[in-house]
């Protein structure tokens, strides 16, 4: 008798949400996009005695992130790359370890986004975030590391990861990357053979 109650029950439940009009193609709300870091892709190849590398990420800033962007607050991102060697009876050893910096800003006078690459002092400019962080998004032939640095029969992997930098946050906001993951978005290490 219970049982028949509960089949009974959900069967009118099941009902109700079918004929609810709610439940429409043209009223279903599009999904939210988490915010998040992904490394998507890496590949390494050998140009005129230097190691490139070649990487694609997903970068989907959070609101908050944004939100602080638009309110004067520059945001730090750093690509971390390592390339370690393979050893038979031994943990990997770290041959190189690189950080690649970037600053994000917005600029109110102009409506642009500013990008400048830390490490060789260069600055574009953007109209939209989108178009800055599609350029963000792809690092393309970057030089690695001399191969003449590697052993010719030793094996090689590459890592990589992608992250906010939360120590250029202002205190307040450095404290709070602390308790949410909103203010401090940060990849997966990704693994690739360095030269396969």
């Amino acid at each position: 008798m219970g049982c028949t109650r509960i089949i009974g029950c959900w069967l009118a439940a099941m009902l109700c949400l079918v004929a609810s009009p709610a439940w429409t193609e043209e009223s279903v709300a599009p999904e939210a996009v988490d915010p998040g870091f992904a490394v998507l892709t890496a590949e390494s190849t050998l140009v005129d005695g230097v190691v490139r590398l070649d990487a694609l990420f997903e970068l989907r800033l959070s609101d908050q992130l944004v939100d602080a962007l638009q309110n004067g607050i520059s945001l730090n991102l750093m690509i971390e790359i390592e390339v370690v060697k393979q050893r038979k009876y031994l943990w990997a050893k770290q041959v190189a370890a690189l950080e690649q910096r970037y600053r994000i800003s917005y600029q109110p006078l102009t409506n642009h986004y500013v990008l400048n690459n830390l490490n060789s002092d260069l600055v574009f400019q953007f109209p939209t975030l989108e178009s800055l962080l599609a350029v963000m998004a792809a690092l393309r032939e970057f030089p690695l590391l001399d191969y003449s640095l590697l052993e010719p029969e030793a094996s090689y992997i590459g890592e990589i990861r992608i992250a906010v930098d939360r120590s250029s946050f202002p205190v307040p906001l450095r404290l709070m990357s602390y308790v949410s993951g909103d203010w401090h978005l940060i990849s997966r290490w990704y693994s690739w053979p360095l030269l396969p």
